[in-house]
């Protein structure tokens, strides 16, 4: 593993997240103003440099409303049971959705 580069600390954090070009499930992980990781069931075939929109669903009983973000894929990893996949937020429609998340987790 590289040295971790990262300028603003990662909150562990838990939503279910749905890939919108294909479907693919997963849950959204390590979370910082700049990025996350996303832990896919099977493979959302996803490249690096890519930019993909996630829809993020938090738990019901969080009462933080659904909302969307765009991600730029930075790497990808396969893992026993998930298909990893890390990157850089680049937009969120919904910013008051991810702000509610990062204080949630906080």
């Amino acid at each position: 593993m590289g040295e971790d580069q990262r300028k603003n600390p990662r909150n562990k954090t838990y939503a279910k997240v749905i890939l919108a070009d294909s479907g693919t499930l997963g849950y959204l992980r390590d979370l910082s103003r700049e990025g996350c990781q996303i832990a896919f069931i099977g493979d959302p075939s996803v490249e690096n440099g890519t930019v993909v929109s996630v829809d993020v669903l938090p738990a019901e009983e969080m009462n933080i409303p659904r909302f969307s973000m765009e991600v730029q894929i930075m790497w990808t990893r396969n893992d026993p049971v998930y298909y990893l996949a890390g990157g850089l937020i680049t937009s969120t429609p919904n910013q008051e959705g991810l702000e509610q998340l990062f204080e949630y987790y906080a």
